[in-house]
């Protein structure tokens, strides 16, 4: 729990971060207003060329230049934060309900020891997972079986997650094809503009709806896919100690038999 904590604090740094960046780079000095006002003709509307003018605005003020592509990614962020936090929740669930199974060493244990164990746990996947293992085992006495059980199990736990996968992949795609969506968008904009002879402040508009769109595009669709990252490694790494243990359990049961001879 403490470790996905730490993931998720590091995503509100990484926004928080990316939120201060923008509002820096949105204050420019007295040399670059004068440019960006001889570039777009507006240069004789300036109160003044030796003013200092300072822009400083909010987030929200920032993503509503990019409305309503903007708006847009910005929901398909939060669609996949609850995703993830879906994931976290299952994720945290096993790790408390399989928490005995999971630090026990049942390599060393006594049957009886191990069957009391399963039963204990048997809330948890894992739990579920020596449980019928345990009972494929004792109707057939069969070692490969208890092999394909695991495999079954392995493979049923991974569509589940190549479910989350791609929907995660699929918001993050489309939020990247939406922020080149709104370049283009704010590129026509900027070009019919000019061609109608319509005021600066529509061409700046259109401007920003290109770059607004293209930033937020790009780093909803790196979070996204940062986060599902980290939950393939959560999951992989908890395929593999379920495995570990039927593992185990197999080595339990050599033991047995190996007495009992």
């Amino acid at each position: 729990m403490f470790k996905w904590g730490k993931y998720v604090l590091a995503a509100a740094l990484v926004l928080v971060a990316g939120a201060g960046f923008w509002q820096v780079a949105t204050a420019q000095d007295s040399d670059q207003d004068i440019r960006l006002a001889q570039m777009t003709g507006a240069f004789a509307e300036a109160p003044g060329a030796d003013e200092e003018i300072q822009v400083n605005e909010s987030v929200m003020a920032f993503i509503d230049k990019g409305k309503p592509i903007g708006h847009v990614i910005l929901v398909l962020l939060v669609i996949g934060i609850f995703f993830v936090i879906d994931q976290l929740r299952v994720h945290w669930l096993e790790k408390i309900r399989g928490s005995e199974v999971y630090k026990a060493d049942i390599s060393t244990m006594a049957t009886g020891d191990v069957d009391a164990l399963i039963l204990r746990n048997e809330k948890s996947r894992v739990g579920r997972l020596l449980k019928d293992v345990a009972g494929v085992y004792r109707q057939s006495a069969d070692m490969s079986l208890i092999s394909s059980e695991a495999e079954f199990y392995r493979e049923k736990e991974e569509h589940r997650f190549n479910t989350f996968e791609a929907r995660m992949y699929f918001f993050a795609d489309t939020a990247g094809g939406l922020g080149l969506l709104g370049t283009v968008w704010g590129i026509y904009r900027g070009f019919a503009a000019k061609s109608v002879s319509q005021s600066n402040d529509d061409l700046l508009a259109a401007m920003g709806i290109a770059l607004v769109t293209t930033f937020m595009g790009i780093v909803v669709s790196v979070i996204l896919n940062w986060m599902s990252t980290e939950m393939g490694a959560a999951f992989r790494g908890r395929i593999m100690s379920a495995h570990e243990k039927v593992e185990d359990y197999r080595e339990m049961l050599v033991k047995d038999i190996g007495r009992a001879a």
